[in-house]
């Protein structure tokens, strides 16, 4: 299973070359539809000059947040991949669906503090069932401590009961399985949707730049 499988295209990335299908039909949303519209100072030039967001710290953005459901199906998609392009420098959530009450991320990628003596760190994997008490951990990738002066791209494809972590554009990818209900994921009507952080469902938010896609961050 690769990212050829993929039906569904949530990216929070500036994703190039990595060999990917596309549907014959899209409609998407932008990294820009769920920060806001900035003024163009705001950005920075990221990978290819394009521009580049910074959020947490003293002068990084802050996403407060959007409905959930005025930019993704309900029920959520079965099938979907997340696509990363991010120059970090702390440990926090990168992107996440939270319920009303922001108990728990119903889907959420996290980047761990490194390991002890610095070698490694985790990409962390949420994919919670609606009606659950907190945030469920479903897997996680053990990777390189992640360079802080240059930009790192990653991806996170679900497809059936797998998920799929593939490391820039390598195709081969570390394939987990997912524990999941056969059933719909469905989203509260409350639900919210962030960048760099989980509201009130995990307290780490994330220091970090994101580069802007040039395709919508999600495709259908």
């Amino acid at each position: 299973m690769g990212l050829l499988y993929c039906k569904r295209w949530l990216r929070v990335c500036n994703l190039t070359s990595c060999p990917v299908s596309s549907p014959s039909a899209e409609s998407g949303v932008t990294l820009l539809q769920l920060i806001g519209d900035l003024p163009p100072d705001d950005s920075q030039a990221g990978p290819g000059g394009k521009p580049a967001y910074y959020f947490g710290g003293q002068d990084g953005l802050t996403a407060a947040g959007q409905p959930a459901l005025a930019h993704l199906p309900n029920p959520f998609y079965r099938d979907f991949s997340l696509v990363f392009q991010i120059l970090p420098s702390s440990p926090g959530v990168l992107f996440s669906i939270t319920d009303a009450s922001q108990k728990f991320m119903y889907v959420g990628v996290k980047l761990s503090a490194p390991d002890a003596d610095g070698r490694n760190q985790k990409i962390l994997f949420y994919y919670t069932e609606p009606d659950s008490e907190a945030s469920y951990l479903a897997a996680s990738f053990t990777v390189p401590s992640l360079d802080l002066v240059s930009w790192t791209k990653f991806s996170l494809s679900v497809f059936n009961d797998q998920v799929t972590f593939f490391m820039g554009c390598d195709a081969s990818g570390k394939t987990v399985k997912l524990e999941r209900s056969p059933d719909d994921m469905e989203l509260d009507r409350g639900a919210g949707i962030f960048v760099g952080q989980a509201g009130g469902a995990d307290p780490d938010r994330f220091e970090v730049q994101y580069g802007l896609p040039t395709t919508p961050l999600m495709r259908t």
